[in-house]
């Protein structure tokens, strides 16, 4: 583990309440002290649903302590370690960010997550409508809360890990590089419609967040076992949700089974699960890749944020997407999952010390303009990312970092109301969490959805526009 040389980065007398102590609760806490003051009893506190992690935990000075919460007890648990001018760190599933959220807001309280979580039984639950499933319900309720909440309450910022968090920025460094590359630009956008602007003046019609993870172990997974680099439950959750995506306005054939979330809203979901539902993309480390369309909510607010009104249409929208190929194991493990008509598998493992070699290259590939493609983003080496967290893999060590950048931003920034990455400044995000990122990479691609299929397929394809959903998506979900 890298020794801690560096200097608190902002002034914080209060405590930190780590919610959660799974594979990201665990690996933030030989790290956050770097950041944030935390000397003296009392200061760091986790709590965790099990008794996972209690050693790490208390040997890293947190007071530790076994609690579930529940909608009936949350707030009484919590008021028991927190108060005004406290950061709440919400790392756990299955916990409901929106009503600790609340919690929060009632009592002065700073509040971060990696995830806009709902309490149990939402996401897996066949009683509940598709659309009832999706983020874009989830995300939904989040925005109302921060209308209701209003601008000048305590600052609660949402969906802060790697992705959803960090790629949000990642897409404005990418643009402003594109910029000074095509253009010889030095634009500096100071808003939201400036952002919007400088990506439609760069002829952006897609983003994708380009995800591809080569971490390999010398543990092979075995029939009837479910292998992932990061959370198992997360990870389940998001393979049975209906895939979504956001439709940008250059696209001219939609699949005819996609349903619209509310008109007008440019989100689909489809009647299938992201775990079942494939398209391509591309890294600078493997080249064309094929990956599931698993929902996260970026694909929503980075859409949201880049998009131009004229009335009630958009005039400008790219069509965003996630698409990741996690590493081999977790791709065999979802597959399988799928197989057995997604009952789960009798048994688990996170890999952390197995994996020898790999990397998880995490970024977006933004397409459409006048060099094809561009992807920007980090490729995180195993052996980096246990320079930093000598127990961590790289797909932990990233939504660390992320997590990271949005406590001290919001540390600095007290009184924002419930904000999402898009609103916050990139470049101040990013250099909290550059360190831990291994090499930030900009590439250059000649390479297009097209590549390989014209004569392999004969499927239905627009050879004259490349970056059509039409071409992006795979044979699976062709109706």
């Amino acid at each position: 583990m890298a020794p801690n040389t560096t200097r608190p980065q902002v002034d914080f007398g209060g405590r930190v309440l780590i919610i959660g102590c799974g594979s990201i609760g665990q690996g933030i806490l030989p790290l956050i002290r770097r950041h944030i003051p935390l000397e003296g009893p009392g200061r760091l506190i986790v709590l965790s649903a099990d008794e996972q992690g209690r050693g790490l935990a208390e040997a890293h000075g947190a007071h530790f302590e076994h609690a579930h919460l529940t909608p009936a007890n949350h707030r009484r648990i919590m008021r028991r370690h927190v108060k005004a001018g406290d950061l709440v760190l919400n790392l756990s599933v299955n916990v409901s960010s929106l009503d600790l959220i609340r919690f929060c807001a009632d009592e002065g309280i700073l509040y971060v997550d990696t995830s806009i979580e709902p309490w149990s039984g939402v996401y897996a639950n066949p009683m509940l409508e598709l659309h009832q499933r999706t983020n874009f319900a989830i995300r939904q309720k989040a925005l109302q809360l921060a209308a209701e909440l209003g601008p000048n309450s305590p600052t609660a910022v949402v969906d802060h890990g790697a992705n959803p968090g960090l790629v949000s920025h990642f897409v404005k460094r990418a643009l402003l590089n594109l910029d000074r590359i095509l253009r010889s630009g030095n634009t500096r956008p100071a808003s939201r419609e400036e952002w919007a602007a400088l990506a439609r003046d760069l002829r952006i019609s897609v983003i994708q967040i380009a995800e591809r993870d080569t971490q390999v172990s010398n543990d092979a997974k075995r029939p009837g076992e479910f292998v992932n680099t990061w959370s198992i439950e997360g990870f389940v959750d998001e393979l049975m949700q209906p895939a979504e995506l956001s439709i940008g306005v250059h696209e001219q054939n939609l699949p005819r089974r996609a349903r619209q979330h509310r008109p007008g809203s440019g989100t689909l979901y489809l009647p299938r699960p992201g775990g079942s539902t494939f398209a391509r993309s591309w890294t600078p480390s493997v080249g064309g890749y094929q990956g599931m369309l698993v929902t996260h909510d970026e694909v929503l607010s980075i859409a949201d944020y880049f998009s131009l009104r004229e009335g009630d249409r958009f005039s400008y929208r790219p069509t965003v997407m996630f698409v990741y190929h996690p590493c081999d194991d977790a791709m065999l493990s979802a597959l399988e999952l799928e197989g057995r008509g997604w009952k789960m598998q009798s048994s688990a493992r996170r890999l952390t010390h197995e994996i020898v070699d790999g990397m998880d290259e995490l970024g977006v590939l933004l397409a459409g303009h006048a060099r094809n493609a561009y992807w920007f983003g980090s490729q995180l080496s195993i052996d980096e990312a246990r320079h930093h967290v000598d127990f961590a893999n790289a797909t932990v060590v990233q939504v660390v970092a992320g997590a990271l950048a949005a406590s001290v931003w919001a540390i600095r920034h007290p009184r924002k109301g419930l904000v999402e990455p898009d609103q916050l400044d990139h470049e101040e995000c990013l250099a909290v969490a550059e360190p831990y990122l291994g090499k930030l990479t900009g590439k250059f691609t000649d390479w297009t959805p097209l590549q390989g299929r014209g004569e392999l397929f004969t499927e239905r394809l627009d050879v004259d526009n490349p970056w059509q959903l039409q071409n992006i998506r795979s044979r699976q979900w062709i109706e």
